[in-house]
Order: C-alpha cells, then sequence, then structure tokens
C-alpha cells in the first residue's frame, strides 16, 4: 500500500517520461523527415503540453500521526483571574482585604501549577479539573474563615442563602469546573498527510466509506529544461541546462 507522497511522486514521473516517449517519437519523425525529399520542406510536427489538471480520488486508510510537541494547556495567568473572579463571585464581593488576596494567590498558582503538570503528563482533563476545583475550594474556604474578616463575609453569605458550608463549597467546585472547562485547551493530534497510507485502486475505492475518500486536484504546469551552448568569461564555448 503506497504513502500519498509516494503515489503523488509516481504520478509526476510517469508524467515526465510520457514527455520523453513523446520527444523520442518526435526525434524519430524528425528523421524521417530528412530523409524524405518532399517532407523534409515542412515542419516537424511536435506535442507540447503546457498544463495539466488531474482530479484524484483515493482513501486514506492510516494516517500517521504525532501528538503536538510543545503543548501548553493553560494560560496560567488567565486561568488564575478566572479562578480568583469566581471565588469572589460566590461570596459576594467586588475584593477580599490582602492578608485574604495573598494567601489564596500563592494556592490557586500553586495548583494551576499542578494541574498543568497532570494535563501534559496525559492524565484526563475533566478528572483533573474536577480535582482542582475541589482543593482550591476547600483552600478558599479555609483561608477566607480563618481571617476574622473573611469569617464575617462568610456568615453573611451563610445567612443570606440560608445554607451551610458543605453547600458554599458544592457552589463554588460547580462553578469552578464549569467556567474554567473552556480554558484549558486539549492536547492536538496532528496528521501528516504525507505519509498517510492509501488506496488507489478504482475497484477497491468503491468498497471504501466515504469519510475516508479525498480528493485531489493538481495542476501540473511543464517546465522543460534544454542545453544551450554559450560563451564563457574566458571566451570557452560551453554547454549549460536552461529553462526552455
Amino acid at each position: 500500500m503506497p504513502t500519498l507522497k509516494d503515489y503523488l511522486g509516481s504520478l509526476l514521473r510517469d508524467l515526465n517520461h510520457a514527455r520523453v516517449i513523446a520527444d523520442l517519437e518526435t526525434a524519430n519523425i524528425a528523421k524521417m523527415y530528412a530523409e524524405d525529399n518532399l517532407l523534409k520542406h515542412f515542419s516537424i510536427p511536435r506535442m507540447k503540453i503546457q498544463e495539466t489538471e488531474l482530479t484524484i480520488p483515493v482513501a486514506i486508510d492510516e494516517l500517521d500521526s504525532s501528538v503536538e510537541i510543545d503543548y501548553q494547556p493553560i494560560d496560567n495567568k488567565l486561568f488564575y483571574a478566572k479562578t480568583y473572579a469566581e471565588i469572589k463571585n460566590v461570596f459576594k464581593v467586588s475584593s477580599f482585604n490582602r492578608d485574604i488576596s495573598t494567601a489564596l494567590k500563592k494556592a490557586i498558582y500553586s495548583h494551576i501549577d499542578a494541574l498543568e503538570k497532570l494535563i501534559k503528563s496525559g492524565a484526563d482533563i475533566k478528572v483533573s479539573l474536577d480535582g482542582f476545583s475541589e482543593t482550591v475550594s476547600d483552600l478558599a474556604l479555609e483561608t477566607i474563615i480563618s481571617d476574622k474578616k473573611g469569617r464575617v463575609v462568610f456568615d453573611a453569605i451563610l445567612k443570606s442563602h440560608n445554607i451551610d458550608d458543605d453547600q458554599v463549597k458544592e457552589l463554588l467546585v460547580a462553578n469552578l469546573t464549569k467556567y474554567l472547562q473552556a480554558e484549558i485547551k486539549p492536547r492536538e493530534m496532528a496528521g501528516k498527510i504525507e505519509n498517510a497510507q492509501v488506496t488507489v485502486e478504482s475497484d477497491k475505492l468503491k468498497d471504501k466509506r466515504p469519510e475516508s475518500l479525498l480528493y485531489i486536484k493538481m495542476k501540473i504546469t511543464e517546465e522543460s529544461m534544454e542545453w544551450q551552448t554559450m560563451e564563457d568569461a574566458d571566451g570557452n564555448v560551453v554547454a549549460k541546462l536552461m529553462v526552455e
């Protein structure tokens, strides 16, 4: 089974070979014209195809894929900003005092780094994010409750919504997971189409699934080469291969 690049290369090779055959035939005709007293006065016919357009159906059987090498699943600053914003949103505050903010920033960044390492190692994104949301929610609650002013804010939230500590945590975990999911980029698989294994035989293409079929449009322009003689800078006659 050929690869796509081998198959396309063979088509170009065959077109070149067709031109060679045509030129050999032209040379034979030229000899025949030269030997005929009447034909030698006529111009020698020569076929030249300036442009060829092909539509080629193939079926992709196997795609050589490789994973993204420089994989960066998380923009750390943006991820932190959204995490911190959601914590403030749950607690209905525009900001926390400096002690709470500093403690939260350090803890959140630390766990963002851990989350990124997990995802890069191949861990499931959803499971990893659930664990991050759970851990950060615990740390956020602990940090806020341990601060006197933070405790006041926390108690006010419990009272206004008539909920308990566990329900606040559940809300925070759910919100973090929901709003941070879109900020994690999945690892991309890069398919090397030129190394794809392809089927090209018409009788076999009929049995292939429609989603595996690919139609390649190729437009080939001929640029013939010819030997030309010329003088170099020293006056010597040299032959060079030039575009016709």
